[in-house]
Order: structure tokens, then C-alpha cells, then sequence
């Protein structure tokens, strides 16, 4: 690879990360929107105001999401310190250190998408039933700080130490959900619902364990590669190893309505709302706690053990001057000094399961103040939001919510809702970002959440006093 290739591949790569259109699975602000159907996805408690909704298939939902948790977009590219023009954080005259400071030692970048491909609800009395078909992906990718530093500097600072690579991890999954729900009311103050999911599952890859450490010798003329990877997958590929271990070819199988069902999964949504008093409600959640059983084309791959090399220079092949090929000598070192193995044993793949704890005050009818809280569990690591949101339903048929958000280490997230309802059909846009448009080379993550229901029995006056008897 040429260092004019290597570089725009490392430019592509961080560009990708910063999200210029995107959203989560789950948008926070949405929490407090009861006209929207939606809203019961994050709490199988909440029941919809409307008696009957419909989702049109692919226009319902639809998720996008794309960001990273470390750099925006100004911190890609810049303005040039000698002229009046915009460079990159690989160019001569970029401040390598200065891009260097604002990684974390452990930075990710992340992507979602998920639809719902059909979906139903309807009230029976205090009751309310649901039933979805929704597809979903999701992609993060952890690397660390000292890996860039390397990829940047070389070893020329670190002759005689090690650097640390053991915060690689890489995930992605794609499955289908098919989910029945439901919600229902103990007196007037508890309310609780249930959401079971059968899944299947369509691909994936993760790294159970992707622990590296790299020792520079004293004198700098050898470098030694301590790996300890565990790499498991599901994808309709056949893969053919060489005598030493190493994939020698992979070849694509067109996938079968079988292969879809072959990877099944089980998940469970259940939440619970309280009315502590008329103005506030209390409520919580927790969702995706389930698992999916890969056992369908699976590929489990193993490098362990040491191997050096000597003579790495890796500035002089980032600058260009092709002195070396790396590449080759890693290659030799690695069939005689590592441990490969590969096995097709089926594995459990578990959902990261989402934690929301919710409190909303109501003042009057028509405006209430939310605060939602966010957890959720990924790769053994916490994640953490929290969103406050004012919200309103100035005419019937018209909701409003705006938000401010505290989420991937940023702090300037400002959110927005709108749900209009035209007749039978119901549009919908939500984001916790929309603050992106104001200050876009500052923004690390973006979301966007929309769609078209079709909605019935959305009159909450006539519907009481339907159930209201005539004489008392």
C-alpha cells in the first residue's frame, strides 16, 4: 500500500466517524411524546394515546445512526497555520501532537440502523396490545490512543517502551425482531407492560478479546507483537484456512429464506410507570435483555503468541519513502511464531440490554418537563445519558418537545420533536441533535428519528366519555 493510498484510507476512515446525518435506535426526546407509538419502544409501560395505529412498512420508522465519542469535524480538518486554506490532520503542516491530545485512551465510533418493517396497536379498555416485525444493525469499532500515536509518530519516541493496544474492539450485528407487547393498569397510579421478542439473527463479528502490546527495542531496530485475539462470527461465507492457520480464501454464499431463520434469539422489554401524584409520574425500563444463538456459517478465529521484526520505520513509510516493506516481514514472522486456530463452534451473541429511569411533571394540561436517564451495557463498559425535555401539545393533533442532552462525553447537544397529525396519518421527526445545525464542526454524534403511522381513535375526550355510562 502506497503512502498516498494509506492516508486517504486513514482520512475516509475519521470522516466516517464524524456524523453528519445520523440517529440512534433509541432517541431520548422521544420518551415524552405519548402521541407518537413509538414512545412504548423505550417503555412497554407507556400506552399511546390514539385507540388503533398502523405502521406502513419501511415509512413507520426508520433509524439512522453515525458518530464517535472523541473528535468532530474541526478536529479532521483544519485551517492551515502558514496559509489561508484547509488541511488535514495527516498534512506536513498539522499540529500531530495537537491531534493526538484530543483522543481519549479509549476512543470508539459507532453506527445503528433499525426499521420497522409492520407493526400494530390497539386499546381494549385499559389494555393495549401491540405487534412488531423491525430489522436492526448495529457497528462499533474501539481503538486506542497509542495505536494512532504509532500510526502517526512511528516508534522513534518509544525506543525501550511498550505501547498499549489492548482497547481494540470491534462489534457489528444485524438481526430481526418479531415482538409482542403488552401494557396494561393497576388502579389509577401503576401501570406496567411486557414486550417478548423472538429474534433472528443475520450476521455477525465480534472480538471477544483483541488484546495487543507493542515493545520497541532500546535501540529502536526491532519491535516485538505480544496478541492475544479472539475473533467470532456469523455470515454466509464459506472460509478455507492454509496449513499454518492463516484464511486463505473466503467464498460468498448467497443466503437462503433458512439461513434467516437459522440463528434464532429470545429478548425481553419490560418498564413500569408510577403516578406519584396528579403532576408527576415516575418510570422506568429496561430493554434488549436476551441473547441470539449463532450457530449457522460461524467462523472463530485465534491469533496468540509473540513475534518481532526488525528494521520498522514507521514514519519513513508514512512519509513515503518505501525503504521498507512491513508488511512481508510481519507476514513471515507470524507463521512461525504465533498460535492460529480456526473452528466453526456456534456461540451466544448477548444484547446489549438499555436502562431508562424517567421522572415528568405536568403543568396544566398541555405542557410537562421530562428527565430521562439513559444506561446501557456494551462490551463490559457503562454508557451514560441524560436528557431534559419540555414538552407541550398546544392544539389536538400537534406535539411539541425540545431537549437538552448530556451523551457521548458531549455537552452541547440541543434536541427537538415534532409529531403532526393529518387526518388519519401521522408524521413524526425527532433528534437530540438538531443543535448540529448551528454549530455542525463542533458536533460528535447526530440523530435523526421519523416517520408515518396511520392513527385512529385520537380523541381522548370522546373516548371517555364513550366509556362513561349513560345514566349513573
Amino acid at each position: 500500500m502506497s503512502a498516498k493510498t494509506y492516508k486517504h484510507l486513514l482520512i475516509t476512515f475519521f470522516l466516517l466517524s464524524i456524523p453528519f446525518w445520523s440517529s440512534a435506535q433509541q432517541t431520548n426526546t422521544m420518551y415524552y411524546m405519548p402521541r407518537l407509538p413509538q414512545m412504548s419502544f423505550m417503555n412497554p409501560a407507556f400506552q399511546p394515546e390514539c385507540t388503533f395505529y398502523l405502521g406502513l412498512p419501511g415509512v413507520s420508522e426508520v433509524n439512522l445512526n453515525l458518530g464517535n465519542n472523541t473528535l468532530a469535524y474541526n478536529d479532521i480538518i483544519m485551517e492551515s497555520p502558514v496559509n489561508d486554506s484547509l488541511i488535514t490532520f495527516l498534512h506536513p503542516d498539522a499540529d500531530v501532537d495537537k491531534f493526538l491530545d484530543k483522543l481519549n485512551p479509549s476512543n470508539a465510533l459507532f453506527t445503528e440502523f433499525s426499521t420497522n418493517l409492520f407493526g400494530f396497536g390497539f386499546r381494549a379498555g385499559s389494555n393495549y396490545f401491540s405487534f412488531h416485525v423491525r430489522e436492526k444493525s448495529a457497528f462499533t469499532f474501539g481503538y486506542p490512543k497509542d495505536f494512532m500515536s504509532f500510526l502517526l509518530k512511528g516508534n522513534t519516541d518509544m525506543k525501550g517502551q511498550t505501547m498499549d493496544f489492548s482497547n481494540f474492539n470491534l462489534f457489528t450485528n444485524h438481526h430481526l425482531e418479531y415482538s409482542m407487547g403488552y401494557s396494561g393498569k393497576v388502579g389509577d397510579k401503576l401501570g406496567f407492560g411486557i414486550r417478548v421478542k423472538y429474534l433472528n439473527g443475520i450476521a455477525n463479528l465480534k472480538s471477544d478479546d483483541f488484546n495487543l502490546e507493542l515493545y520497541t527495542s532500546p535501540s529502536g531496530d526491532s519491535l516485538s507483537l505480544t496478541s492475544d485475539i479472539d475473533m467470532r462470527g456469523s455470515m454466509p461465507a464459506e472460509v478455507e484456512p492454509d496449513s499454518m492457520g492463516l484464511i486463505d480464501q473466503v467464498n460468498e454464499i448467497e443466503p437462503t429464506v433458512n439461513d434467516i431463520f437459522a440463528n434464532p434469539g429470545f429478548a425481553l422489554d419490560f418498564g413500569v410507570s408510577y403516578q406519584v401524584m396528579d403532576e408527576l409520574e415516575l418510570s422506568a425500563s429496561v430493554n434488549d435483555l436476551g441473547f441470539i444463538n449463532y450457530n449457522n456459517y460461524v467462523h472463530n478465529y485465534t491469533a496468540n503468541g509473540n513475534f518481532a521484526f526488525t528494521g520498522v520505520d514507521v514514519g519513513s513509510e508514512i512519509s513515503g519513502d518505501g525503504s521498507f516493506d512491513p508488511a512481508q516481514q510481519m507476514a513471515d514472522s507470524l507463521k512461525n511464531q504465533i498460535s492460529l486456530a480456526y473452528d466453526e463452534n456456534q456461540f451466544l451473541h448477548f444484547l446489549g440490554p438499555r436502562i431508562y429511569v424517567g421522572a415528568n411533571y405536568s403543568v396544566g394540561e398541555r405542557v410537562d418537563f421530562g428527565l430521562v436517564s439513559r444506561t446501557r451495557f456494551f462490551a463490559g463498559k457503562m454508557h451514560q445519558s441524560f436528557t431534559l425535555s419540555a414538552n407541550t401539545r398546544p392544539i389536538r393533533g400537534v406535539s411539541f418537545s425540545a431537549s437538552y442532552s448530556v451523551m457521548n462525553r458531549a455537552y452541547n447537544n440541543l434536541g427537538l420533536g415534532v409529531g403532526l397529525r393529518l387526518g388519519p396519518f401521522q408524521v413524526y421527526a425527532v433528534s437530540d441533535v438538531v443543535s448540529a445545525g448551528l454549530w455542525p464542526e463542533k458536533t460528535q454524534a447526530f440523530n435523526l428519528r421519523l416517520g408515518l403511522n396511520m392513527v385512529f381513535g385520537c380523541n381522548r375526550e370522546r373516548r371517555i366519555l364513550k366509556d362513561e355510562p349513560m345514566i349513573r
